[in-house]
């Protein structure tokens, strides 16, 4: 159940950021189209650009915590093996998982909150709207760190149990 789930979260992130990647790329064609064909700018694209980029950075990030692709000094933890291992992999994911709730859940609730009074220049669309990923990915973040802790903590148990020689 919790490796479905795992799986649903992180298969729902990457076609999401995919789906957003091929509509900036669209995007982009088109505001290059109008820009020097039409030679009649599309005001707008520039703006939704940036909003979907910051957004699709921040739905990347929780794709990659939740893959455990993230950026990250592995040597440190290939150079350890057993119980040392889980012990440092577990108090990785724990400063991720503070970092998520903390900085990112409440820093990006303040700036959301803070912000929805500002508008963007073009769209007219209030900034608190484009601040409100970094909650979102704040939880998404939250959820697949729990799930990969629990799945790391599941593992080294069943590996602990499997007898010595058995495959």
């Amino acid at each position: 159940m919790i490796d479905k789930t795992k799986h649903a979260l992180e298969s729902a992130l990457l076609y999401l950021t995919s789906a957003m990647l091929a509509i900036m790329a669209g995007l982009m064609l088109w505001q290059v189209f109008t820009r020097y064909v039409l030679a009649s700018p599309a005001l707008y694209t520039e703006e939704l650009l940036r909003f979907m980029m910051i957004w699709m950075a921040f739905l990347g990030s929780a794709y990659a915590f939740g893959t455990r692709q993230h950026l990250s000094l592995v040597f440190v933890i290939e150079a350890l093996s057993g119980r040392k291992k889980l012990i440092l992999m577990l108090i990785n994911d724990t400063v991720v998982l503070v970092f998520s709730a903390f900085i990112l859940f409440l820093g990006g609730i303040k700036a959301v909150t803070s912000s929805m009074t500002q508008f963007s220049p073009i769209m007219r669309i209030p900034i608190g709207e484009v601040y409100l990923i970094m909650p979102i990915a704040a939880v998404l973040i939250f959820i697949l760190q729990s799930l990969n802790m629990i799945i790391l903590i599941r593992d080294s148990n069943r590996a602990a149990l499997k007898p010595v020689g058995s495959l």
